[in-house]
């Protein structure tokens, strides 16, 4: 065992160096930057659009429920204009 240290002691220490090597990265062009933008662009459409379908289809929603309502004898608080139908007029 005593031989095994020696041999461990009397090696040269030489140091390991290693050399970290980056993968390039691909150029970006000027249709990158152009897709890109487009994509952002549509991103931001289609989440408007779908926001807006949703808080419209609330909206109509609640104004649908407020006409009908059991506790309001007139349904919405929209002007009346008093007119009768035409089933009526006969």
């Amino acid at each position: 065992m005593n031989f095994l240290l020696i041999a461990i002691f009397l090696q040269p220490l030489t140091p390991l160096v290693y050399e970290v090597v980056e993968k390039s990265t691909d150029q970006t062009t000027v249709l990158d930057v152009v897709f890109g933008a487009f994509a952002v662009i549509g991103g931001l459409a289609v989440a408007g659009v779908m926001f807006g379908v949703l808080f419209a289809g609330m909206l109509i929603a609640i104004r649908r429920f407020r006409g009908r309502n059991a506790l309001s004898n007139r349904g919405s608080k929209a002007i009346e204009l008093g007119l009768t139908p035409y089933s009526q007029l006969k």
